[in-house]
């Protein structure tokens, strides 16, 4: 067994080759530490960081890590390493170097996906696993990537929707479709309404927030493995999924459906979020967290 070598503060740690920025918070607290597996792919711990992450410290000890190439966190010299199998092995190096026997994989978007692989890979290394809006999906659906547009076109005006329509007609790719629809969404006036369901639950602008990785995101985006929720389904592992009723970006029956397949899943819903659910209802979603914690 290892020995908890954990105490509060940032520090860098060098996983893969590559210096990665990581904070620890809520180490006295006791328990299995939660580490966060953050969204993108290509952004950071910093949202979630700051919107629960410190309260979430209170209840168990806390990781927050960025992962290589992102946020606080190095670039690789090599950017073919920006590969899900080297995310899991940098996820892996990190638990042991901070001589964590066993963590909680706590994954928000896109990080639901190395929260997910990385179980498959190291079970016995995780206590419980927590999903926030996790775009994990069969074998036989279409793939998040193909809807985004249709999720898309509700929110634009009638000129941006035939916009929207008329880029969108020569495309077959479904990256490409993606990419051209939130461009359309991005320059529109009701972008706001895609990313919440309470406009005035948005953040206030922070100069402090780190930029996204795009050439990370254009690495993964689109290679997530098919049959990953067929491997996941079959562990035995404790898990509890997160779902904004009003999430346009994963939807909402992308969650429901996977919490159908696993065997030990909980499904907790956010009747007054969409994809932040941390932002709209983080009093909710800390003591949702809390119960599964320490039932």
């Amino acid at each position: 067994m290892l020995a908890v070598m954990l105490s509060d503060g940032e520090r860098t740690v060098v996983v893969g080759g590559v210096e990665h920025w990581v904070r620890v918070a809520g180490a006295a607290s006791g328990g299995v530490p939660l580490v966060l597996l953050h969204g993108g792919p290509g952004e950071s711990a910093y949202g979630v960081e700051r919107s629960v992450g410190d309260e979430l410290a209170k209840v168990a000890p806390v990781v927050f890590y960025d992962q290589r190439g992102c946020g606080r966190t190095a670039r690789p010299a090599d950017p073919s390493t920006y590969t899900m199998n080297q995310l899991v092995a940098d996820l892996e190096e990190l638990r042991t170097t901070l001589g964590l026997d066993r963590i909680v994989p706590w994954g928000v978007s896109f990080g639901c996906l190395l929260a997910a692989e990385y179980a498959v890979a190291h079970r016995n290394q995780v206590d419980r696993l927590i999903l926030h809006a996790p775009p994990i999906v069969s074998p036989l659906h279409p793939g998040l990537w193909t809807m985004r547009p249709s999720a898309v076109d509700p929110f634009l005006t009638d000129a941006e929707r035939t916009e929207l329509r008329t880029q969108l007609a020569p495309l077959t790719d479904p990256i490409e479709r993606t990419v051209t629809a939130i461009t359309v969404l991005a320059g529109s006036g009701d972008v706001a309404d895609f990313f919440y369901h309470d406009p005035t639950n948005i953040p206030p602008a922070d100069v402090n927030a780190p930029a996204g990785n795009s050439e990370m995101a254009m690495a993964l985006v689109g290679n997530e493995r098919p049959d990953l929720a067929d491997d996941l389904a079959a562990l035995d592992v404790p898990t509890l999924i997160l779902a904004g009723l009003w999430d346009r970006q994963v939807g909402f029956d992308i969650p429901r459906d996977l919490s159908t397949r696993l065997p030990h899943a909980t499904l907790e819903i956010f009747p007054h979020a969409a994809h932040s659910i941390d932002e709209e209802q983080p009093l909710e979603y800390v003591q949702t967290i809390q119960k599964f914690l320490h039932p």
